[in-house]
């Protein structure tokens, strides 16, 4: 009797323990299951967020920051309009450059710098980036303009995509470095170089550029009248004086001769406060385009604004008066 009861108690024994390594394995084996699944899920998750980040970085493969826009409306050859991926319009101002003035003033190749500009750009999707500063005083943007983004920052992709620096080597604009705005500052006086010495475009009717108050204006009505209508502006001096000797030589009365001689020094000294002239930051006199004195900073106005706010003219560069 008492061996049927060891015997029963060893069997019971033997069944536990049995049970017992059994629901062991069944819990490691879930565990390991569970274990197992979570290096692939990572992986999964972790791959499809490299996808993702490849996107991006594919679409903002450029290394600068840029603004999309449009260009919808034009200016001049250094000033455009664009509206903005959000909708909202605004000028551009090329940072970096300047061209002839065709609007209200008209200086030699003016026309010229608007025209291939608006062809250029009028329509067409380019990319913004700003420098330190952004706006100027009219509330213009200051930027650079990419016709494209740039795979690099290098000489190479600048002269071939940004629209500041094509301007500067194919002559149509001259240099105009103000601060902060000094990225491109080196390239744009490489260009601007390359175009003089090559005699490209403005280079090409002025050795002295047209855009520093070089005292080059449109004819005034009364000249036109006296000159074909394809006469060149580099003529205008020379049929000035011509029209002075006719006058001179008029058998008219005095008084009239006289009228008609007042004509030009009245247009001469209009044309002469709005001529663009350099002020620096720091200095008290207004200067000439290349003076030595504007090696660091330069910063365009009228003549007539310089005198009004007590500038005097450089007595070295000798800027018009």
């Amino acid at each position: 009797m008492k061996n049927k009861r060891s015997i029963n108690k060893f069997l019971i024994c033997s069944i536990m323990a049995i049970l017992l390594f059994t629901v062991a394995g069944c819990s490691d084996a879930t565990s390991t299951n569970s274990n197992s699944s979570t290096p692939k899920e990572t992986t999964a998750q972790s791959s499809s967020t490299n996808k993702s980040e490849s996107a991006s970085q594919t679409e903002t493969s450029s290394p600068i920051k840029l603004e999309k826009a449009k260009v919808t409306h034009h200016t001049d050859g250094d000033t455009i309009g664009v509206t903005l991926e959000n909708g909202q319009y605004a000028k551009v101002r090329f940072i970096g450059v300047n061209t002839p003035e065709s609007t209200t003033k008209h200086e030699q190749y003016g026309e010229e710098a608007s025209n291939y500009t608006k062809s250029q750009l009028y329509g067409k999707t380019v990319y913004l980036e700003s420098d330190a500063g952004t706006t100027d005083k009219y509330g213009r943007l200051l930027r650079y303009v990419w016709l494209s983004p740039p795979t690099a920052i290098n000489e190479s992709e600048i002269r071939a995509k940004m629209f500041n620096a094509i301007l500067a080597y194919n002559g149509y604009a001259e240099q105009m470095t103000i601060q902060p705005n000094v990225k491109y500052a080196d390239y744009f006086k490489k260009f601007c170089a390359e175009a003089r010495q090559n005699s490209r475009g403005l280079w090409a009717i002025n050795p002295n550029g047209t855009t520093k108050g070089d005292g080059i204006s449109a004819p005034s009505s009364s000249q036109n009248s006296n000159n074909t209508s394809n006469s060149s502006n580099t003529n205008t001096p020379n049929s000035a004086s011509s029209l002075n000797s006719n006058n001179n030589q008029s058998s008219s009365t005095q008084s009239t001769s006289t009228e008609q001689q007042k004509v030009p020094t009245q247009t001469s000294t209009t044309d002469n406060k709005s001529m663009t002239v350099y002020v620096t930051k720091t200095g008290h006199k207004y200067h000439r385009a290349g003076c030595k004195y504007l090696a660091r900073s330069q910063i365009p106005i009228s003549l007539g604004e310089a005198e009004s706010e007590g500038y005097t003219p450089c007595s070295i560069c000798d800027p018009p008066q």
